[in-house]
């Protein structure tokens, strides 16, 4: 858990110095998922369907007004799981929401593009063994959503993500099976930010 509040740390402030934040914001988000992972296994294919809820922290920065302004988020993904081991999965991404105010005439209401990066890793140790294989993917993000003023400083954030990665190679058991993996996932989610 300190890696983790370590790692959010490094990264909020390295994306608000580089996109030059006028607001800070922390947030948190609780969302529904239906993955699909699509496995072969020595050239034989396997699907496997499954619906998750996640809880992410959120942290990022507004570049410009907060009325207006694009926001760069970096999120971490609370709940995760490897739909075809069942192990449990860290998953971090990073987002870049750029806001269309003339979208909708509102004080309240500022939707968004959502363009998004993604890395999961799972690490399964074997009893007994030598080997250690880790699952690493990579990937990315697209979706649209709103943020809802509900104070000054607080906002609500609604929308739908569509997201799609990859899963590195992994040969097991001195290479006598490979397996390739690849991932699909829906996402609805709701969250609160607060902006600084």
């Amino acid at each position: 858990m300190k890696k983790i509040g370590i790692l959010m740390v490094v990264s909020g402030t390295l994306l608000l110095t580089h996109c030059e934040a006028t607001e800070f914001l922390v947030g948190i988000e609780q969302s529904h998922k239906r993955v699909e992972n699509s496995t072969e296994i020595n050239g034989a294919k396997e699907k496997h369907n499954k619906s998750l809820n996640a809880t992410s922290l959120k942290i990022g920065g507004v570049n410009g007004s907060r009325e207006e302004g694009d926001r760069y988020e970096f999120l971490y993904n609370f709940g995760e799981e490897n739909i075809v081991s069942g192990l449990d999965t860290v998953d971090v991404s990073l987002h870049y929401n750029y806001t269309l105010p003339s979208l909708v005439r509102s004080n309240e209401f500022l939707p968004y593009l959502r363009l998004g990066a993604s890395y999961s890793r799972v690490s399964e140790k074997k009893g007994g063994s030598s080997e250690n294989p880790k699952y690493d993917a990579y990937g990315y993000i697209l979706g649209l959503g709103t943020y809802y003023l509900l104070e000054n400083n607080l906002e609500l954030s609604v929308g739908v993500d569509y997201a799609y990665k990859r899963w590195n190679t992994l040969k097991l058991y001195q290479g006598a099976v490979t397996v390739n993996a690849k991932t699909r996932m829906q996402k609805a989610y709701i969250g609160l930010n607060y902006l600084f």
